[in-house]
């Protein structure tokens, strides 16, 4: 293989599902998709507008930075997990994208397993992170919401393609972190449901709270 073309292939890798990378190898334009169950999570950092207006630009992209180069790591020891954007302090993850989109409860469960693990690791991983030399003495805190359900995906444009997902469950997952706490994994009732009869994570009922676009939902803390 040409060097140039590896490095062409393991680029598309970083950007791409490995199921769209094959479709695309064999000159097939990829179909819309939908899947039955899917889990996303997202995370942001908690008062991160204030952050940015008490510190340099230069020391908010260092910061970024040395939080999704080890984001990343943690995502690619999960092969069921696919990071989706990162958009400012937005990282998107998804678990149970792929070829089959029609998955069993086993499979469903497995995909959500790894990202209830993979968001634990994550937000020990930010406690754990030395961050005084780009931040001083200001708190870094992540905030991760997890929610599961079914959801489209595709493939758009032709230039800087994204492969992007659609639907309700996105928003709502968004909506989990963004009405969570700092240092905390807020998790739907519909992502405990998506875990069959696994029982190696614990939670903790939050109670009722207004969701926007969704009104009235009972979810969970996640712990850790």
């Amino acid at each position: 293989m040409r060097a140039d073309t590896a490095v062409s292939q393991n680029l598309l890798g970083t950007m791409l599902p490995a199921h769209i990378i094959e479709k695309i190898e064999l000159g097939v334009v990829p179909d819309p998709e939908q899947f039955e169950c899917a889990t996303l999570f997202f995370t942001d950092l908690y008062e991160f507008k204030k952050l940015v207006g008490q510190i340099d630009a230069v020391q908010i992209l260092k910061l970024l930075n040395a939080l999704y180069t080890e984001f990343d790591n943690v995502i690619a020891r999960h092969a069921c997990l696919y990071k989706v954007e990162t958009v400012s302090d937005t990282y998107m993850v998804a678990a149970g994208l792929g070829a089959d989109a029609g998955k069993s409860r086993e499979e469903v469960a497995e995909c959500t397993r790894q990202a209830l693990s993979c968001a634990i690791e994550l937000q020990k991983l930010v406690d754990s992170m030395k961050l005084s030399d780009i931040v001083g003495d200001h708190s870094i805190k992540l905030r991760i919401g997890i929610h599961s359900g079914p959801l489209n995906a595709g493939l758009i444009g032709t230039k800087m393609s994204r492969y992007c997902l659609f639907g309700d469950t996105v928003n709502t997952a968004s909506r989990m972190c963004t009405t969570g706490e700092a240092g905390r994994i807020q998790v739907s009732a519909q992502t405990i449901g998506a875990l069959g009869d696994d029982d190696s994570f614990e939670f903790e009922e939050r109670g009722v709270i207004q969701v926007k676009g969704k009104g009235s939902m009972t979810t969970y803390w996640l712990l850790t």
